[in-house]
């Protein structure tokens, strides 16, 4: 007890007890616009210049794995044979059943985009593959065909124009190279945002 009232021991003691308190106060301060910044992903970021918030990336995805879906039962639907129609929907089969798991599994962003970019390349392809052969037979499954793929397409627009890897961007900039972030930042225990890319 009496190493306690000597005057190092004690200005080690307040010293450990203002690190603590700012470590602490960082980390759930962080911890809080980490959780803000990474809704986004989800609800979608606001746009100022248009006033409103830009639909989120998650539900696009989602949009794209629905679309390739019904572009998969419009291409059984419409009895069209050919051996590469059929490779082409396996890739498409197996790039949309990669991108829906890492979507129930609550996978972040870094992990969903390269998924994200297979899908759209199998599409691209089973659709160029697809298009020809049902324009061919007259049907009614070309309008459903071309609104499927639409929707692919209109969904990845909507990705690029999100505004979300903005936000990060400037998330990184303003909060994490401020002071006192810029030198805690290494040990703060928390996940930081990622980019959709």
């Amino acid at each position: 007890m009496k190493h306690l009232k000597k005057q190092p021991v004690a200005i080690l003691l307040a010293l450990l007890v203002v690190a603590g308190a700012l470590f602490f106060g960082v980390n759930r301060s962080v911890s809080e616009q980490v959780a803000a910044m990474k809704e986004q992903f989800y609800n979608g970021v606001f746009d100022p210049a248009v006033g409103y918030v830009r639909p989120g990336i998650h539900g696009q995805l989602t949009q794209r794995t629905t679309a390739a879906l019904r572009m998969l039962s419009i291409g059984e639907h419409s009895h069209a044979d050919s051996e590469e129609l059929d490779d082409a929907a396996r890739d498409l089969l197996a790039a949309r059943a990669e991108l829906l798991d890492l979507l129930t599994a609550g996978a972040g962003p870094s992990a969903l985009f390269p998924a994200d970019q297979a899908l759209g390349m199998a599409a691209v392809r089973y659709y160029a593959i697809l298009h020809p052969l049902v324009l061919e037979a007259e049907g009614e499954d070309l309008p459903a065909l071309e609104a499927a793929y639409g929707t692919m397409q209109s969904a990845a627009r909507v990705i690029l124009e999100s505004g979300y890897n903005e936000a990060v961007g400037t998330f990184h900039r303003t909060v994490l190279g401020q002071f006192p972030m810029n030198i805690l930042r290494s040990i703060v225990f928390v996940q930081m945002p990622e980019l959709f890319a």
